[in-house]
């Protein structure tokens, strides 16, 4: 075994190497085994002797070893050592190991010149002199333990140079872990941390290397670390991003604050995980700005359902007593206050339908809009709807498309609700009047297909996510109404198992398209 040491210079801070270079092996190939036997003798000393005794076995040792030097027979059955030769040069493998040929047959020019054609390095005549032959190979052994040795250096200094940029990067991400306002963390490939930034001391008073342990550490509030510690260890095993709310304490003051914890995975090239990187944002003026926001709402919604409740009850007396006037007056009424009663009456009733669209959304966020299931004839049910919503409006016509009979599952009266809403929108929204088309079909799959379409003003694109939510509306309080009846449609929509949707142009003239579909047997109970 051949060694060589190299020392670095005074900048590596005495690194030192020991290159352990193999033996060269050697491939001698003749047909006669005293002849491989004569050769191994004479050359085993200058490195390993590996022996063959035919071109084609010669062919099969190259395909799955390497050589520093092939000693071959010229004359030989089969692959002679011209051909063996011309085979292992087409090799990308094996062409540049040298070849020295042994022959009997003179040394003539035609002889010389195919055998150097061949890829020959040398020849020498059989019977050969051991000193001769033990000097020629030693060359190209010394040859081939000099490119070894420079292969070997060369490995050490890439080692060399991936190792002082992996200690680069590592400076480097210290000093950008540092300098982020949030707490970064190092973690293996096991998911151990091994250190924090500058952050997460300033956070917990602690080095930056006590993190090993730290979702259940004192740091984490008690309530968040099992759970915490389980989200960690599962993205460890699965190799998924980590992302957890969670609380941790602040030493200056004791107080604990939320914090978003997310992880992501380093990969080398193969795709192995080699490390994680960890961060911990603090989040807790938003979190607490969320919680004031979701007891605003809770409270505004508890407001509404209960104002909604106690309206009620005068908007009826109302009405009550309107008509009791219109009874016991109407023959006595002139002109003026007949009108003013019926305008009572007409504002009462929109008084009323918003109250109900308030109690209505107050039951779809608490789940207690309820449905009355019962099969019955959709067809009866629109014709009726589009009867009473005509009389309403002289200046538009309602243009009714479907087929005799439709029979389906649902809450009838909830079905009327969504149909009145969608058709009184079309009507709201064509100011100079015109057809609203509905349509009504069966569709394959157990499905009822319903589309009411204007030619309105249409609704800008940018609204058409909107027009769903509560209180949205595409064009303002310009046209009326709280932006509530495409909120409770949906939800009654939903509620029967099937879908609403809009589309429109946004174009003015071509209007809107609303589309409802409903399944024929709701599963509900």
């Amino acid at each position: 075994m051949t060694a060589m040491t190299w020392m670095e210079g005074s900048n590596g801070g005495g690194f030192q190497a020991q290159l352990e270079l193999p033996r060269a092996r050697l491939l001698v190939v003749d047909d006669h085994a005293p002849n491989l036997l004569a050769l191994e003798a004479t050359l085993g000393d200058l490195g390993e002797v590996v022996k063959a005794a035919s071109g084609e076995e010669a062919l099969l040792r190259l395909l799955r070893e390497d050589f520093a030097l092939i000693l071959m027979d010229v004359q030989m059955p089969g692959l002679d050592g011209f051909e063996t030769a011309r085979l292992i040069k087409e090799r990308e493998r094996s062409r540049f190991i040298p070849i020295i040929f042994l022959t009997a047959r003179s040394r003539d020019a035609s002889h010389v010149f195919r055998g150097y054609a061949q890829g020959a390095v040398d020849y020498v005549l059989k019977p050969f002199a051991p000193e001769i032959l033990r000097s020629k190979v030693s060359v190209f052994v010394e040859l081939f333990q000099k490119e070894e040795q420079l292969k070997r250096q060369e490995a050490l200094l890439r080692q060399r140079e991936r190792e002082a940029l992996e200690r680069q990067s590592a400076y480097r991400y210290r000093l950008l872990g540092d300098a982020m306002p949030l707490c970064v963390f190092v973690a293996g490939p096991d998911g151990r941390l091994r250190y924090g930034n500058r952050a997460w001391t300033e956070l917990s008073g602690l080095p930056a290397e006590a993190v090993e342990d730290l979702w259940r550490s004192e740091v984490v509030h008690p309530d968040d670390r099992e759970r915490v510690h389980a989200a960690w260890c599962r993205s460890v095993d699965s190799g998924d991003p980590f992302e957890v709310q969670l609380r941790l304490r602040r030493q200056r003051d004791a107080s604990y604050r939320w914090h978003l914890g997310r992880a992501v995975p380093e990969r080398n090239e193969r795709g192995r995980i080699t490390g994680w990187i960890v961060t911990a944002t603090d989040i807790d003026d938003q979190k607490r700005a969320e919680e004031e926001l979701a007891r605003a709402s809770a409270a505004k919604d508890a407001f509404l359902a209960a104002a909604s409740h106690e309206l009620r009850t005068p908007l009826a007396a109302a009405k009550m007593q309107v008509h009791l006037a219109q009874r016991k007056f109407g023959n006595e009424l002139t002109e003026g206050p007949r009108r003013a009663f019926e305008g009572l009456d007409r504002q009462v009733d929109r008084m009323t339908k918003l109250v109900s669209d308030l109690l209505d959304v107050s039951r779809l966020l608490t789940g207690r809009l309820s449905l009355e299931l019962e099969s019955f004839d959709l067809v009866p049910l629109l014709r009726t709807t589009c009867e009473r919503l005509q009389a309403l409006s002289s200046e538009h016509r309602l243009r009714l498309d479907a087929p005799e009979t439709l029979l389906m599952r649902g809450d009838p009266g909830r079905i009327e609700q969504v149909v009145t809403n969608l058709v009184s929108n079309a009507v709201r929204y064509s100011p100079q009047g015109g057809v609203v088309e509905l349509r009504v079909w069966a569709e394959e799959g157990g499905q009822v297909a319903l589309l009411v379409r204007d030619r309105g003003i249409g609704i800008p694109a940018e609204k058409l996510a909107l027009i769903f939510e509560r209180f949205g509306q595409a064009h303002g309080a310009r046209y009326g109404g709280l932006g509530l009846g495409l909120t409770i449609s949906q939800g009654i929509i939903e509620q029967h198992g099937g879908r609403i949707w809009a589309e429109s142009q946004g174009v003015e003239g071509e209007g809107s398209t609303f589309h409802v579909r409903l399944p024929i047997q709701s599963d509900l109970p």
